[in-house]
Formats: structure tokens, sequence, C-alpha cells
């Protein structure tokens, strides 16, 4: 009694062995092939996953090892991004167009509608929201960038309104940033800024305007506003900024 007692005590382990349960889902690998850099969409789509991932940059290629569903959603993450940075394409560079418009309540006609149609429709709307008669369109500066580096330009602008002496202005930014979602490609404009130096008589005065801007790509937008010698004339920055080659 006491033999078959040990004997079926040695043999429970081994017998009951193959009865446990696998681990639940089991790990599989994925290889996701990507266009562009491995190692940073790797680094951003995986932070807080349980999924284990390689990148090489090289091979443009992303291993990741894990249970199915959590494979299967950091894929979808990556190709996300993947798709995302692709539709921005090579180009990287920045041009921002800078319009600077003058409304006042003169009784002359507002030219800009009827001779510079790329701002008439800024005029339409500013007409609405702001009771100028008249606009004008004062000057328009240049300015073009690598992603994440700086640009800047100033000079002189001939007189207007009551001044006859040249104005000083400087345009700049810190740094453009391009980034991409379901409504396309998106310009973040780091550190904008503008300033006008007004002579008026024997006395100067700045009108400007500093802030971060998000632009979409090709799209208009009033960012500042700024009265000069009285309330009855305004200053107004529109900026325009493109993706290009």
């Amino acid at each position: 009694m006491s033999k078959t007692i040990l004997l079926f005590l040695c043999l429970f382990p081994v017998l009951a062995r193959p009865q446990e349960p696998a681990a639940e889902g089991g790990a599989v690998t994925k290889v996701v092939r990507v266009h562009t850099g491995a190692r940073n969409l790797a680094a951003l789509a995986s932070g807080g996953s349980r999924v284990e991932v390689r990148a090489d940059d090289v091979l443009k290629a992303i291993v990741l090892r894990g249970k199915p569903a959590d494979v299967s959603a950091l894929e979808n993450t990556i190709r996300e991004l993947d798709s995302a940075s692709s539709n921005l394409g090579s180009s990287k560079n920045v041009e921002l167009t800078v319009y600077l418009l003058s409304g006042s309540s003169s009784s002359s006609p507002s030219a800009t509608e009827e001779k510079l149609p790329v701002v008439a429709p800024v005029v339409k709307q500013l007409h609405a929201v702001f009771p100028y008669s008249n606009y004008q369109l004062l000057s328009t500066m240049l300015l073009r960038s690598g992603e994440g580096t700086p640009a800047s330009t100033s000079g002189l602008l001939k007189g207007f309104g009551n001044s006859t002496a040249p104005s000083h202005y400087e345009v700049s930014y810190k740094a453009a940033r391009v980034s991409a979602d379901e409504a396309g490609p998106s310009i973040h404009l780091m550190g904008f800024h503008f300033l006008l130096r007004v002579a008026i008589g024997a006395s100067m005065f700045d009108a400007g305007v500093e802030t971060d801007v998000d632009l979409r790509d090709g799209q208009k937008v009033v960012v500042g506003k700024s009265n000069v010698e009285t309330a009855d004339s305004a200053l107004f920055v529109v900026l325009v900024a493109k993706l290009v080659p």
C-alpha cells in the first residue's frame, strides 16, 4: 500500500503538467516596415506599451514582440504616425509671407479688394469686424527657413497716414515646426515677432505683436492689430505659411 501511494505522488506532477493552461494569447513577433525614421517612430509610439520593440533605421523596420492584441494596437499606431509623416513628403522648408495692412476711416475707396485679390478675402472679413472704410496693403515680407531653424528680416516702409518719414520694421521667428493630422499639415511658429517703428512728427511709436502661431498650410491668418496715430486707424498683420521644396 505504501509503495503504491509513493508511486502515485511521484507521478502526479508529471501527469498534471501538460494539463496546465498556456499563457493567455501567447506571444507573437511582427515586423513593421516604415518609410521614415524607425527609431523615432518606435520611441514615439511605444511609450507605456508592454510590447518588446526593436528598431533599425537602415532597414527601415520595427520588430514587435508581445501579446497579439498589444502588438496589433502598437502596429496600428506606428503605421498612423508613419503615414502622417510620409504625407508631409520630403519638403521640410517653410515659406512665410507677412502682409501688412492698414485700416482707416478715410473717405477714399479701398483699393485692396480690387487690385490685390490675394488678400481680398482677409479684407472682406476685416470689414465685417472692424468699421474701417479704407484698407490698403502697405507691404509684403517674405521669410524662408528649414524646419527647426530661425528666420528674420528687416527694412524700411514708405510713410503712410499722416507720416511722411519712412518706418522701420522687423520680422522674425525662433523656429518653425511641422506636424500633420487628419486635416493635413500644420506649421507651428515659435516666438513670432513683428515690430514697426513709426515716426509721427517728432515722436516715434512702436506697433507690433509677439506670439506663438499655429497655421494650416496656405491658410491666411490675422495675428495682430495695433492702433496708430488715432483710434480711426490701425495696422493688421496677416500671415500665410506654406511648405516648399
